[in-house]
This record gives structure tokens, C-alpha cells and sequence, in this order.
């Protein structure tokens, strides 16, 4: 009886030395945080810094995460994107598992345009009604045109626009910003401006040899 005794108070003792802790904001502005232990279910600190809807809203938030929550590299600063038009969301977002790695505020994602061009919904209602023929210049890391659907009331929904790359293969990434149901293909980036240079050049090439 002792020794299961001193065998259970071990291994709380172990498991409670082993818990990470992480730093959390102590205000909506998250300009304090309070460092905190994690509970079982969250084995990573997340520091994102998020830029969503046009109106550039900007919110900084830091916490101990789940690993499903965390869908870019451990330990690496990653920025991503996806633009529909009428509504987008940036993050720079880094998850880590050392004690208080999450203490950085990370730097505001890139707004610039970055001359690619995708298609797009103009609005929520041209997205709902599949009447989409908006054109939408991309920004920062956006560097690939998406397509697809969702499902909203048991109606599909319409989804296009500009998205980074390193979301394409994650379908977890997909769910968590589409919905369950999503229905989301990545596809070859354009570009109005590379198209024109592109066609100048190759009529250019033709003018020559002919």
C-alpha cells in the first residue's frame, strides 16, 4: 500500500514539473500577460498576431494551445492568408513548446499587394447566390487562387479568392476556416500584370522572327 502510495505521488509530482507553461493575455489589447500553467489538453503556446475583415481590424492574442489548433511548423514564425473579397483574415502565428515561448508579440502581417490577382465574390450575397465574377488583388503571402464551396443552411455556397500557399494541403486548415463541409482547391496563381508582360513579350518575340 505504501509503495503504490509513493508510486502515485511520484508520478503527480513528475507530471506536475512536466506542465508547460505558457503566457496569456491579461487584456484585449494584449499589452499585459500573466504566465500560467497549461492543463493536459494543451501541450503548445501560441503567439498570433491577426489582421481580419477589410476594415483591418487588428488583434493580438496569446495562449496555451491544443496541437490541432497549431496547423503551422512548431517553433517556426508563419504568416498565412485567405482572402474572399468581401471578407479576409491574415495571421503571423508562432506555436512552440518550451516554457513561455510565447512571450514575443509578432510583427503585423503584410498588407501590401504583391500584383497577383485571383477571382472573387464581391459580396456575401454574390457568394451565396454563386454569382461571383469580382476580380481580387491578392496581398502579402497570398500566393495562390482558391476555389470551391461550403455549405450554409443546406445550400452551397460559392468560395473564391486569394489564399497562401501553405494552407492548400491542410484540410484542418480548411475546416477551421471554411466549415467542415468545405469543398477547397487551390490552384496556379495569375496575375493581370504578369499576363500582359508576358503577352508583350511574346508578341515582341514574334514581331522578330517573322
Amino acid at each position: 500500500m505504501k509503495l503504490l502510495l509513493t508510486v502515485c505521488l511520484t508520478c503527480t509530482l513528475l507530471y506536475t514539473a512536466e506542465s508547460l507553461r505558457c503566457h496569456v493575455c491579461d487584456n484585449e489589447q494584449c499589452t499585459n500577460t500573466t504566465s500560467v500553467e497549461c492543463p493536459a489538453t494543451s501541450i503548445v503556446c501560441k503567439t498570433v498576431t491577426s489582421v481580419t475583415n477589410t476594415i483591418a481590424k487588428l488583434t493580438v492574442n496569446k495562449n496555451c494551445s491544443s496541437l490541432v489548433s497549431c496547423f503551422t511548423p512548431l517553433q517556426l514564425e508563419t504568416e498565412w492568408s485567405v482572402n474572399r473579397g468581401f471578407k479576409k483574415e491574415a495571421h503571423n502565428q508562432l506555436c512552440c513548446v518550451t516554457d513561455n515561448c510565447n512571450f514575443q508579440t509578432l510583427a503585423i502581417p503584410n498588407p501590401s499587394e504583391n500584383g497577383k490577382q485571383c477571382p472573387s465574390c464581391a459580396s456575401s450575397a454574390d457568394s451565396l447566390a454563386g454569382t461571383c465574377n469580382a476580380t481580387l488583388s491578392c496581398a502579402g503571402v497570398e500566393n495562390s487562387c482558391f476555389n470551391g464551396t461550403t455549405t450554409s443552411n443546406s445550400k452551397e455556397v460559392l468560395e473564391l479568392g486569394c489564399v497562401s500557399r501553405n494552407l492548400c494541403t491542410l484540410q484542418v486548415a480548411h475546416e477551421a476556416l471554411f466549415g467542415s463541409n468545405a469543398m477547397i482547391v487551390c490552384g496556379a496563381p495569375w496575375s493581370v500584370r504578369i499576363s500582359a508582360v508576358l503577352l508583350t513579350l511574346a508578341l515582341t518575340a514574334h514581331k522578330v522572327l517573322v
